[in-house]
This record gives structure tokens, C-alpha cells and sequence, in this order.
């Protein structure tokens, strides 16, 4: 049912969709339950977890709206690897800059060194909305005993937040109080306070990004005296979310019910948050994946259902029209404006590509997204 883990269904009281598992009633619950601490799973009841009870959210309202009531994970699996003694390590701080092997005293990790590159904003309510500018530099050295990083005096193209030129050095001399040049080596250096403990309230700038690390380790799993690359996947999952669908299975046909339907296979029902141009997105797998939790838990006709799917279109938008239209006639679909659909627009259009009828409508409906207003308000500080 899920790799290698072996769970006992009988006449299909537990079901998996998305990954996740729908136990159909208290028996079935409590024989998955003991299955899965056989197989060495942790067993959180989230009734009692600080998440429901930090959003003030009560049992009967958990069980009434479908949560996940019960959530299974595996130890911690994960590793590091020493780059030099290669022994299995503890990976807390292993990517912090500068740490140390606990077992032979080796370096595995430096954050920034010499070519390294750092993208950073100035620390300051002015220079750090949305879109606002932003600096991209290569870095010469970190000298994080006294707290200041050296970078060369060149501004790297990095997208389109980041200045270069003139727009660069205006940005710089907004700023002139929180750097100064040096010489080292017959080279200008921009030096600025940079220290590894980073504090909102005292920082001088705030680092977007940096790449160019150094790494002396590796992250691995190992499970049952097996290791795996950080990435792979494990015969078994790490994690599984739990559901009671005796609380509210089978749930009525409604102009919501497509939502329920596309949150089971963790898909989004807002068609703003997609392409607009038709490129693919939902798989056959969506499909099979929501044709079983139809057919285990609505009040749809699941026989059709399995007949319609296959007439759906792939698109995000389309897909989730074709799937509430299904669902009810008048189904209520989210369309919600998105910043997203706005910069493709402007990208495609800078670029001389043709937009669909569908991609200009999206764009103009992106405009009212409250994000959109902060791009602008950055862009002009540019």
C-alpha cells in the first residue's frame, strides 16, 4: 500500500489517498495504529497537539471539518557523514558555518569563502519591502571573529529584484552609514558588519541568499542498518497523516465538495495559482488518487467519475473546472488575483511572446493581489 509498509485493510476500511491514510472506522483505527508501532513508527494523537490547540480549534470541530487526527513518523533517520573521518555525525548545526566533526574535529561546512556569492538587502524598513533592491556580490572573505564580511566591489546580474550600475551605487549611498571601502591587495573590498549571530534589531543587512558553499560532509539515512542518500526514499514513509472519515464520510454533493476532493491529493483549488497558458499539470495519478477517495467517501457517482476523468483537461485551471463542474453545476470555483500571473505577463511580453486570451485576463486580475501594489512600490525604489 505504501512501499514496503505492510497494513491490513479488510473490506477496504483503511484507504490511502495522497499518500495518507483514511481509516473508515475505530476498529480499523486501532489495528493500523498497532501495525504501525510494530513497524517502528512514532504515533502522534493530534487531539491533543499544540498546533490544534495554539489555533484554538476544538476535537468536535477537527472531526467535524476532516483533519488529520493521528500522524505517524519514523525516528530520526537522518545523518551527517563526515567528509574526513567519514563516521555518521549529528546533523545539528552541520550547515552552520564553520562547525566541527564531534568525532575528529574537521570542518564540514563553511557558509561563504572566497568566490562565494551573496545576495543581501539592508536591513532597514525602507530598503526591505517587497521587489525592493537588492545587492548581488561576489564574497573575498568572512571574518567572522570580529564580525565583518569583505566582498568585492563588482554587482553581479541575479534576477529581477537585484541592481547593477548606477541603480547599485544610488543604493549604496542610500545606505553609506552601514559600509565603507577598503584596499587589500591593491583591491576595493566593500566591508560590512556581518556577524554569524544574526539579530533583526542590530543588523546591518539581512542575506537573501548566498551560494558557493563549502561542504566536508554529507546528510544520509539509515533504517534498519541500511544508509540512503539524503534524497532518497525510504521502502517505507518517513511520515503519514491519519484520518477518521466516520466523522464526516460520506460527504454530500455541495459547490464546494471539488475543494474537498483536490486538498486529499494536496492540490490547490485556486485556478489563480496557476499557469494560464494550458501547459499540463494534473497526471493520470491526480486522477486515480481522487477517484478513490470519490468512490470511498462522496455521495458522487463514482462509476462516472472514473468514466469523466479521463476527459478532463491536464491544465491546472481547466482541471479544476472540469472536476468542480462534475462535482455540481454550480459549483463554487476560487479564482483568487495572483501576483504570479502577473510577472509571466510582463516576462512573455518583454520577451516578445504571444500571450493566451487567458493569460492577459489573469494578469489584469492580478493586479488587484496586495503583492502586486508592493512589487510596484518596490520596483520604483529601483
Amino acid at each position: 500500500m505504501l512501499g514496503d509498509l505492510k497494513i491490513s485493510a479488510h473490506n477496504d476500511d483503511i484507504v490511502v489517498v495522497g499518500g495518507d491514510l483514511y481509516v473508515k472506522n475505530k476498529f480499523a483505527l486501532a489495528r493500523l495504529l498497532f501495525q504501525l508501532k510494530l513497524a517502528g513508527y512514532q504515533i502522534d494523537n493530534l487531539r491533543k497537539d499544540k498546533y490544534r490547540k495554539e489555533r484554538g480549534a476544538s476535537v468536535k470541530t477537527m472531526e467535524k471539518d476532516g483533519w488529520s487526527l493521528w500522524f505517524a513518523k519514523l525516528p530520526d533517520v537522518h545523518f551527517g557523514l563526515c567528509g574526513s573521518c567519514h563516521k555518521l555525525i549529528s546533523t545539528s548545526g552541520i550547515r552552520s558555518h564553520g562547525h566541527k566533526c564531534e568525532k575528529c574535529g574537521a570542518v564540514t561546512f563553511y557558509e561563504l569563502i572566497d568566490g562565494s556569492t551573496f545576495r543581501f538587502v539592508f536591513n532597514n524598513d525602507e530598503e526591505r519591502g517587497m521587489f525592493s533592491p537588492q545587492l548581488n556580490m561576489k564574497v573575498k572573505r568572512w571574518d567572522t571573529e570580529n564580525g565583518f564580511l569583505y566582498l568585492y566591489y563588482d554587482f553581479l546580474d541575479g534576477g529581477i529584484s537585484v541592481v547593477t550600475g548606477h541603480r547599485a551605487l544610488s543604493y549604496l549611498d542610500r545606505n553609506k552609514d552601514g559600509w565603507e571601502i577598503v584596499e587589500e591587495d591593491g583591491q576595493n573590498l566593500l566591508k560590512i558588519k556581518y556577524g554569524l549571530e544574526w539579530n533583526r534589531g542590530t543588523a546591518v543587512i539581512e542575506s537573501y541568499e548566498s551560494w558557493g558553499h563549502e561542504f566536508n560532509h554529507k546528510i544520509v539515512k539509515v533504517w534498519k542498518g541500511k544508509r540512503y542518500s539524503e534524497w532518497d526514499r525510504l521502502p517505507i514513509p518517513e511520515m503519514i497523516s491519519i484520518f477518521e472519515s466516520w466523522h464526516w464520510a460520506p460527504l454530500p454533493v455541495s459547490p464546494t465538495l471539488h475543494s474537498r476532493i483536490l486538498s486529499a491529493t494536496h492540490q490547490t483549488d485556486d485556478k489563480g495559482w496557476h499557469y494560464q497558458d494550458g501547459r499540463p499539470w494534473f497526471s493520470e495519478g491526480h486522477w486515480t488518487e481522487m477517484a478513490k477517495f470519490v468512490r470511498h467517501f462522496t455521495l458522487l457517482d463514482a462509476d462516472a467519475f472514473d468514466r469523466a476523468w479521463p476527459r478532463f483537461r491536464s491544465d491546472g485551471p481547466g482541471g479544476i473546472t472540469d472536476l468542480a463542474r462534475f462535482c455540481h453545476e454550480k459549483a463554487e470555483v476560487r479564482d483568487e488575483p495572483n501576483i504570479g500571473n502577473v510577472l509571466v505577463a510582463l516576462g512573455k511580453g518583454l520577451n516578445g511572446q504571444r500571450l493566451t486570451k487567458q493569460e492577459v485576463d489573469a494578469a489584469k486580475h492580478g493586479l488587484g493581489d496586495p503583492a502586486t501594489k508592493d512589487f510596484v512600490q518596490g520596483y520604483r525604489r529601483r
